[in-house]
């Protein structure tokens, strides 16, 4: 699943465009008919965590959260549903952290989030992840706060209303106490099933149920900020680890002077693109490889010939490099550098979803297309195509 499957009908770009003016928008309806998870769902995935306790699932009732208590995980670290259903019954919010490690729809989604807002321009600086809320009738789980990231609320089964700062606080994460949120101007959002609602970093918000349960997934967003680009730069810049003259440290203008001549000094202007390509590369490589059957791949590599049609594996994207002597294409938890020849076959893999060694441009020798997708199949970027993908879009 994509950011445009999640939001349809609304167009992608909108939702991106809220991202960057860090702005609240609602998207009545976009995920309507859109399921990754119902409640029956979430109790699986409860029944099936092992040591939950260990921050994993947590409880939530009136701002407070706290740990399981231990009545609730058995002498085999497994969770006592009867217990579960009797907190939540009480009032109780589940809050279960990074879902999308448990749920393969989850993961799915995430991924496809991460690649459709880096195809519309938006970098993040950690991948995307999910985490579940179940709240009971007339509770609130959380008190007022503001996150480090954006909050991509689906609301999944029932109602919950929403209150969300109108303008923009202190820029870190925080709780807000009673007093404060209730002079904030807010505006307020009442999800349905099928709704959807952004929520920027650090933007005061709350969220209680009325008459009736509710369950939602929040997928957080971390875009890049300019302080994850000096964090990740600044041991390397040319000058920052000479002294400051004693003389300006007294004077904030005389400081502030002297660290923007600095920054602007021909050095650190010749050095900054080779560090920020290097920054590039970092962050837009998918670092996790999503289940899709390839433990099964392995085993088959001789039967695959030059008409054997192969898909890109769940939640892929693709990076080539080149030097004069060699081509690299990178993907998800790891890279196959080859000769310069093959660089058209590997530029060609890394732009279709769908093909076949037959299909690779370039001048290889004879049987060498085979061996190129056979390798790419090992190294888990390619499997077999089924049937339904050859026959329609491929996912």
């Amino acid at each position: 699943m994509t950011l445009t499957e999640l939001l349809r009908p609304t167009e992608a770009t909108a939702f991106v465009d809220a991202v960057r003016r860090r702005d609240p928008r609602l998207f009545p309806g976009a995920a309507a008919g859109t399921t990754p998870l119902d409640m029956a769902g979430f109790e699986a995935m409860l029944g099936a965590l092992h040591h939950a306790h260990e921050g994993v699932l947590h409880l939530a009732r009136g701002g407070d959260r706290r740990s399981l208590p231990p009545g609730l995980v058995d002498a085999d670290g497994m969770l006592d549903l009867r217990q579960v259903r009797r907190a939540f019954e009480d009032g109780d919010t589940l809050y279960l952290t990074k879902a999308h490690r448990l749920s393969p729809s989850l993961a799915d989604l995430c991924r496809g989030i991460e690649l459709d807002l880096a195809a519309h321009g938006v970098d993040l600086r950690e991948p995307v992840g999910a985490h579940v809320f179940a709240t009971p009738p007339a509770a609130q789980g959380f008190g007022p706060h503001r996150d480090g990231h954006g909050s991509l609320v689906v609301q999944l089964e029932g109602r919950k209303t929403w209150g969300v700062e109108d303008g923009n606080g202190p820029q870190r994460p925080c709780g807000v106490p009673a007093e404060d949120w209730a002079r904030l101007p807010k505006r307020e959002f009442v999800l349905e099933a099928g709704d959807v609602l952004y929520v920027p970093e650090y933007r005061g918000h709350a969220a209680r149920t009325g008459t009736v349960s509710s369950l939602h997934l929040t997928i957080r967003l971390f875009p890049l900020r300019w302080r994850d680009v000096l964090d990740e730069i600044a041991a390397a810049l040319p000058g920052l680890n000479a002294p400051v003259p004693h003389a300006r440290t007294a004077d904030p203008d005389a400081l502030a002077a002297g660290l923007a001549d600095l920054i602007g000094s021909p050095e650190v202007r010749t050095a900054l693109p080779g560090l920020l390509s290097g920054l590039s590369a970092r962050r837009t490589a998918r670092r996790a490889v999503l289940a899709d059957g390839g433990l099964g791949e392995r085993s088959g590599l001789a039967d695959i010939d030059e008409n054997t049609w192969l898909a890109r594996a769940r939640g892929t994207d693709c990076r080539v490099t080149a030097d004069d002597v060699s081509a690299t294409i990178h993907f998800p938890g790891g890279a196959v550098r080859g000769p310069i020849g093959v660089l058209a076959a590997f530029e060609h893999v890394a732009g279709v979803r769908l093909l076949r060694a037959a299909d690779l441009p370039g001048a290889l020798p004879s049987g060498a297309t085979v061996d190129v997708v056979r390798r790419l199949v090992a190294e888990g970027l390619l499997r077999r195509a089924r049937s339904a993908e050859i026959d329609g879009p491929v996912r």
